[in-house]
């Protein structure tokens, strides 16, 4: 049902008033009136109080594209009411929006200087016709507070709202899950809409496209705003340690969404292989206590397109994947605490790449942002350049401590530009590792990318990777895996 939200706010009106009331008014503390408070980030995307940013003025019209709910702040400046104001706004609606019942107060108690109004839409609206809501303030119980900041320029007193037609999206939360393959088990994965959705757009047999080695059921777990949650459960027995199987969800336009982001996710049964988990190989890749811990590595091609190939320089931001305590390759992180329910667990032979300081930017995995020009780096558009899982140790006889096998986890990544081209890149790879001097590893490996539209098929390129930015110069190599960028 559609309302007023009240809530105990902070009170941080008077830090983020804007330049025009500061200018006109000169002593705030003496101010008393109320005004809507709205205020969007970059992305035109509506914030909610107590969420703020100092750098964005209020508006007074603001153009919708979306479909969630709109929360929008009213504050009241006076700090010393003794008991509770009320206020009443007009509604004013132009065009035929389904709009959900709005109450038409408000009220505001000592301590409690911000109410909320809440616009929500529960059908599509006709983009062709003018759609618009227009709010009004009119009057408090205390003649003495003044409706909207007394200036000229932005009183706050009237807020538009232009519904403009929405920018449909939807993406997976990741590219890949494991299951161990046994009959019944069950896994959950989420279909992100950043831009919300109605439920009668989103038909499941519709929007994916399926390509699996093995039967499996797929049912709505449970919903939100911005996503919807799968329960997949598997309906036959998978238990050959020796064979991988694969399911491919592929997302596809449809009814206006638009496919965004990560836009295949993968079921993966993979090999099974015994290992002694104290050999937890993935360690001498990442150091938990630093955020900024790197791979570095070598990359054969001609990155500077000076028709010379060579080895070039790179490194990704290093991390350990997290698993279930009763995960077989599980290794303990115990956080120093009384308390064991806190404690994490890592998968002693997999290590990811990723941007664990900004959430929406990336890493350079597997140097991959130098084998392009005009990629975006942002993790929205180009969520292929973290990878996580990325690698895969095996070590010899499964008990080495020194060397063994590695190989690229099997995935399918998205990278794309600013411009809305985007790309899906099948990876795969395999090699070897080694400790080549105490303290400091090296991998060889030939890293697999396949895609029709950028390669014309599948290439290969040659790396060397180490957990230390000093290792042994490589030695030129004499082969035809030479990458050089292409023009996204």
């Amino acid at each position: 049902m559609m309302g007023i939200r009240i809530s105990m706010f902070a009170m941080m009106i008077f830090t983020t008033l804007s330049c025009e009331d500061r200018d006109v008014l000169g002593g705030l503390e003496d101010a008393r009136y109320i005004r809507f408070f709205l205020l969007v980030n970059p992305n035109n995307e509506a914030l909610e109080y107590p969420e703020w940013d100092a750098n964005s003025p209020t508006i007074d019209i603001y153009n919708k594209n979306d479909v969630l709910p709109l929360k929008i702040p009213v504050a009241l400046t006076d700090q010393h009411i003794q008991d509770e104001i009320r206020a009443t706004f007009s509604v004013q609606i132009t065009g035929d929006i389904a709009l959900d019942s709005i109450p038409r107060q408000l009220s505001f108690e000592p301590g409690r200087l911000v109410d909320t109004i809440f616009v929500t839409i529960h059908e599509p609206w006709d983009t062709l016709q003018t759609q618009r809501l227009i709010l009004t303030l009119l009057e408090t119980t205390d003649p003495g507070i003044e409706i909207g900041a007394p200036n000229s320029i932005q009183p706050g007193d009237r807020l538009t709202v232009n519904f403009k037609p929405p920018a449909f999206q939807y993406g997976f939360s990741t590219n890949r899950s494991e299951i161990s393959g046994q009959q019944g088990e069950e896994l959950f994965f989420d279909l992100v809409l950043p831009k919300g959705y109605f439920a009668s757009d989103i038909e499941d047999d519709q929007i994916f496209d399926v390509t699996s080695d093995f039967a499996f059921e797929m049912v709505r777990a449970y919903t939100s705003e911005t996503s919807i949650t799968y329960k997949v459960t598997l309906l036959e027995d998978l238990q050959n340690d020796f064979m991988s199987f694969i399911s491919t969800i592929a997302l596809k336009e449809f009814n206006g969404y638009t496919p965004s982001g990560t836009t295949v996710f993968q079921i993966v049964k993979p090999v099974q292989v015994v290992r002694d988990v104290a050999t937890n190989p993935a360690a001498h890749f990442y150091n938990l206590s630093d955020n900024f811990h790197r791979t570095y590595g070598e990359n054969w091609g001609d990155f500077n397109e000076d028709g010379e190939c060579d080895w070039a320089s790179w490194f990704a931001f290093t991390y350990p994947v997290e698993v279930k305590a009763g995960d077989k390759n599980a290794i303990r992180h115990d956080r120093g605490t009384a308390d064991p329910s806190d404690d994490v667990y890592y998968h002693a032979f997999k290590i990811g790449f990723g941007n664990k300081i900004r959430q929406d930017l990336t890493t350079n995995a597997f140097n991959l942002k130098r084998w392009f020009t005009g990629e975006s780096n942002a993790s929205g558009i180009s969520p292929g350049f973290n990878m996580n899982p990325a690698l895969e140790f095996f070590p010899s006889d499964g008990t080495s401590l020194t060397s063994g096998t590695v190989l690229v986890e099997a995935q399918v990544i998205k990278i794309g530009t600013s411009s809305n081209n985007d790309y899906n890149i099948a990876m795969d790879g395999r090699g070897t590792y080694r400790q080549i001097e105490e303290g400091l590893f090296e991998i060889e490996l030939v890293l697999e990318a396949t895609s029709q539209a950028l390669f014309g098929g599948t290439i290969t390129s040659e790396y060397k990777l180490y957990n230390s930015n000093t290792y042994p110069s490589p030695s030129p190599i004499q082969n035809d895996n030479c990458i050089t960028p292409i023009d996204l």
